[in-house]
């Protein structure tokens, strides 16, 4: 039969020590405290967003009430426009004739 790899000697005890680690700690603190870490920047992160949310609806109700102004301002320079011009057309030609006699009249 053939002998395994190793100069086929096997061992007569066995050993005294335990054998290396392959990671630094056996236990899950490290772990646990990047995970709590972690939730911590994400409740942080949490906060923020709601108090953007909040600064941002702000916004828009101001801008809602902006574009609200802004109709109202052409609505009332519509009418004004509107009357002003039809007060033009329809008086017009009378303060024309009234200007035109009042320099005819010898002061």
């Amino acid at each position: 039969m053939a002998e395994p790899s190793g100069g086929g000697v096997t061992p007569t005890a066995i050993p005294e020590t335990t054998p290396p680690q392959r990671y630094p700690m056996t236990d899950y603190s490290f772990t646990l405290q990047a995970v709590m870490e972690l939730q911590k920047a994400v409740g942080g992160l949490t906060v923020r967003i709601d108090e953007l949310i909040g600064k941002v609806d702000k916004q828009a109700d101001r801008l809602n009430s902006i574009s609200h102004q802004i109709y109202a301002a052409w609505a009332v320079l519509i009418v004004f426009g509107a009357l002003g011009g039809f007060a033009i057309s329809h008086l017009w030609a009378p303060m024309v004739k009234l200007f035109i006699f009042s320099l005819k009249l010898p002061n």
